[in-house]
């Protein structure tokens, strides 16, 4: 049988470990996907997955029923939407930067959390389309984020705190 992969991850310090995240749940591989374990997070919907880069055994996992947290390599996993209501629990994007701050895309905003910050902080001003479908940071200047939504591409510049459409040219394809 097959599985449908969401979301995919390589442990930036041992590549041969990769990381799955399926409609199953996540599943690990330590030998470059020559084969595969269930991490134990149960049969829940993965949409992404990020590494925190200054812990690289710290594993976030977005699902509809909120963001999970594993800091020994996928043995275990915690609920960390701490601060995220029950209408953000849905999260479709995840994204770290190099300091380690996790951003989210749930269905309604985005939102994100200072690697020793116990609760999530909405960063929506200047985002005209709650509905976050995809993260990017710009790895050469990290403050700079993207946030791909349902109605476009928004950019911003300072971690978050502010957002601005980033859609010129951007458009239907002739």
């Amino acid at each position: 049988t097959s599985v449908a992969v969401n979301a995919l991850a390589i442990h930036p310090l041992s590549p041969t470990t990769l990381y799955a995240g399926t409609d199953l749940g996540v599943f690990k591989s330590t030998n470059s996907a020559a084969s595969w374990t269930n991490t134990g997070l149960g049969s829940v919907q993965v949409r992404a997955l990020a590494i925190n880069p200054l812990a690289p055994a710290t594993l976030y996992a977005a699902t509809a029923s909120g963001v999970f947290r594993s800091t020994n390599g996928t043995a275990n996993w915690s609920a960390y939407s701490a601060g995220l209501s029950l209408s953000n629990l849905s999260v479709q994007a995840l994204v770290t930067d190099p300091a380690a701050t996790l951003y989210a895309g749930p269905a309604s905003g985005l939102f994100k959390r200072i690697n020793a910050g116990t609760n999530w902080i909405a960063i929506n001003t200047g985002l005209t389309n709650p509905h976050v479908n995809t993260l990017a940071i710009d790895p050469t200047t990290p403050p700079t984020i993207y946030a791909g939504t349902t109605v476009g591409l928004f950019q911003s510049l300072n971690g978050g705190n502010s957002w601005s459409a980033a859609t010129n040219g951007l458009g239907v394809l002739d």
